[in-house]
């Protein structure tokens, strides 16, 4: 189990597992290393309170007892496989057919006699299961430092251990203590002998949003709802990603050779991105994640893009504004054309000054953004903040709190769940699902609290995208979220339960699933999981 270490009692030997700050924020572009001198932990001491520090991987005679202890259980693929159960739509969408938990279409029970008729299938009560996500929205009931431990739960969940706020508690603690299984490392529980505990009833979403508490007064909320499903709108939500992509290779080009970003040209571009996403913005995202390996070193900011849209979206900020983050999003990073290329693409750890040259690229970058005409202020603005943190340990400034506008601790999130997702030189992407987690540990010290969690809604706990595995074995891709259930989400099954990759992948909506063993998500997934390549499965 991960140790959270105070950085005054860190020793050479110790194997720093993971920070109570991101990685992207500090020289240590290795995620994870071995403390091998004192420059380390100087370096760490300057940077951090605490660090979790994993003593399997440490080095030392106080860490060997601890390396001969009992191996970990087998991994959830090794489980045996459970007995197939039939599984049928209450009310199935368009395209959606009934499987059972294998992927299969529906058969009976055995293959060796017919199944009892069934009973009509009556819709479920509305009881919020234990597998609800309406810890993702409520303020209400939260989980206290002293809540009882979901016994579903593994004794390790993910990076963040230890107590207090950093590590534990927040948006994830309540989604693990309170969506049990969901979360579990292993097959679900079976059913209890007495019922689930009954919650309020499920209550449809308001006709007016609510004003998350940081969006200013004078913003008018704006009530947006879906016109097109995901398929209908891949297309072109796929040519305004491309041209968006276009667009960044050309600022990349005029401005080595001395031009002015042409802010016209840009702002058509992010025009078309954010009419897109207006009519549906799972189609961008979708489109966003299966294309961002294929981007430059410089194409991290179209990712920025995206994800600050669908954040501005979900929070009701009008289209003029919805425009605004795009540009933010797209030029945040463009000082980095200034920035030595081997700087940036450099593996390993980066010395003091060579991480002090990294960070000019925000000075860099404003005084690009400045010698254009008409970048709107609160553009400029959250291009000079996209680093500060929310306890003012960031850069340029320092800046802490409510000093930090709206629109550069919004980049802040994006731009650090953007890096965090996709492979870089020094460290490799992890799976959105885990993005998150560590975006909900942060919350509070790097990031404000309420802003996470809005985040978190707004791109769903597992982001359209990305890799899954299901209670069953399959590895799916997300293909959309049910916006009030977004745990339960509509996915493209691509493998079966050993991970072959399927020859005809389906469709499945988990929204539909009501039996008593209802098909979950187990897991997140990188994107390269088990050899696997989301964009080949994606469904133009």
């Amino acid at each position: 189990m991960k140790r959270k270490v105070t950085v005054s009692n860190l020793a050479i030997g110790m194997f720093v597992e993971d920070l109570d700050r991101p990685w992207i924020d500090t020289p240590f572009l290795l995620q994870g290393f071995l403390i091998e001198d004192q420059e380390q932990i100087d370096q760490l001491r300057q940077l951090c309170e605490w660090v979790l520090v994993d003593p399997m991987r440490s080095t030392g005679a106080q860490f060997e007892a601890e390396q001969r202890g009992p191996k970990p259980t087998a991994p959830l693929r090794d489980a045996q496989p459970r007995t197939v159960v039939n599984r049928v739509e209450a009310h199935p969408s368009p395209g959606t057919q009934e499987r059972n938990v294998q992927g299969n279409a529906t058969r009976s029970m055995s293959p060796n006699k017919p199944s009892a008729p069934q009973p009509p299938v009556k819709a479920p009560e509305p009881v919020l299961r234990a597998d609800k996500e309406a810890l993702v929205y409520a303020k209400t009931n939260p989980v206290g430092a002293d809540a009882p431990a979901n016994p579903a739960l593994g004794a390790e969940q993910g990076h963040a251990q230890g107590s207090g706020t950093e590590a534990g508690s927040g948006l994830w603690r309540q989604l693990k203590q309170g969506l049990g299984g969901l979360f579990a490392k292993g097959d679900p529980p079976a059913p209890a002998k007495t019922p689930a505990p009954e919650l309020e009833p499920e209550t449809p979403a308001p006709a007016k949003p609510e004003r998350a508490s940081f969006i200013p007064e004078s913003v008018v909320i704006t009530i947006y709802e879906d016109k097109h499903s995901v398929e209908e709108e891949s297309r072109a939500a796929g040519q305004a990603f491309q041209r968006a992509n276009n667009l960044l290779d050309t600022l990349v080009a005029d401005i080595r050779a001395g031009g002015t970003v042409q802010i016209e040209t840009v702002e058509a571009v992010i025009d078309d991105m954010v009419e897109s996403m207006i009519r549906n913005p799972d189609a961008m995202m979708l489109v966003a994640k299966l294309r961002e390996q294929n981007l430059n070193v410089y194409g991290h900011g179209l990712s920025v893009a995206v994800g600050l849209v669908a954040f501005g979206r979900h929070l009701g900020y009008p289209k003029e504004q919805l425009a605004q983050l795009g540009m933010l999003g797209m030029l945040l990073d463009v000082g980095k054309v200034k920035v030595p290329r081997d700087l940036l693409e450099k593996h390993g750890r980066l010395s003091s000054e060579e991480f002090t040259k990294v960070k000019l690229h925000v000075k860099l970058g404003l005084d690009i953004v400045r010698q254009a005409q008409g970048v709107h202020p609160d553009v400029v603005e959250g291009i000079a903040q996209h680093h500060e943190r929310l306890n003012g340990s960031g850069y340029p400034q320092g800046l802490s709190g409510e000093k930090i506008a709206v629109f550069g601790r919004m980049a802040a999130i994006a731009d650090t769940y953007a890096a965090l997702t996709r492979n870089r030189p020094y460290a490799e992407a992890v799976s959105p699902h885990e993005a998150l987690q560590k975006l909900s540990n942060w919350g509070g010290s790097q990031f404000q609290v309420e802003m996470v969690e809005q985040f978190i809604q707004s791109i769903g706990v597992f982001p359209v995208g990305s890799l899954v595995e299901l209670s069953t074995g399959e590895v799916a891709v997300v293909v959309t979220h049910n916006k009030h259930k977004r745990l339960r989400p509509k996915v493209l099954v691509v493998t079966d339960a050993d991970k072959k990759p399927s020859d005809r992948p389906s469709t499945l909506d988990l929204i539909y699933d009501v039996s008593d063993r209802p098909t979950y998500i187990r897991r997140g997934l990188p994107s390269n999981a088990y050899g696997l390549d989301p964009s080949e499965f994606y469904l133009s």
